[in-house]
């Protein structure tokens, strides 16, 4: 692992806290948010899910709603010193949760269609560090929508 940086609140030993899943999401906390390239998606994370550990782990669910109806849920963490996610569960039918059979740490792709890449980048995350001191800072940042208010800072 690379070395901290100056000001990163995080260990240079990665220790991942014990992860457990939230309540399936709820259509009535989601909040939408645009990644960097128009899409005919629409991309919501759900507001009671989102949490900020110890380890320093963004832990969201998030939905992908295709314009056809077709719905991707899946409860990921966020690793900002690093540029990783991890999908911890997919959603399945009947609103539970299936456990990833072997979650990986992997590369944000810096693609700005892609959907991690706007969460890392725009809404959780300051260069290496988490973009908030908890949750609630986390989900303040997707409600104010910074694309819709760019004072931009990560651009």
């Amino acid at each position: 692992m690379k070395d901290d940086i100056g000001g990163v609140l995080e260990e240079k030993k990665f220790k991942e806290s014990d992860v457990t899943l939230p309540p399936y999401p709820d259509a009535a906390r989601f909040i939408e948010f645009k990644p960097r390239r128009n899409s005919s998606n629409h991309f919501f994370i759900d507001r009671e899910s989102v949490s900020l550990a110890e380890d320093r782990v963004v832990r969201y669910s998030v939905v992908v709603k295709s314009e056809s109806g077709a719905t991707t849920t899946s409860y990921e963490g966020l690793r900002c010193k690093t540029a990783e996610y991890k999908v911890y569960a997919f959603g399945l039918q009947g609103n539970q949760w299936t456990p990833t059979a072997d979650p990986q740490w992997r590369p944000i792709l810096r693609l700005t269609p892609d959907f991690r890449f706007a969460l890392y980048k725009d809404y959780f995350c300051d260069v290496a560090s988490v973009a908030g001191r908890n949750a609630e800072d986390l989900v303040a940042n997707v409600v104010g929508n910074p694309l819709n208010n760019v004072s931009d800072k990560n651009r």
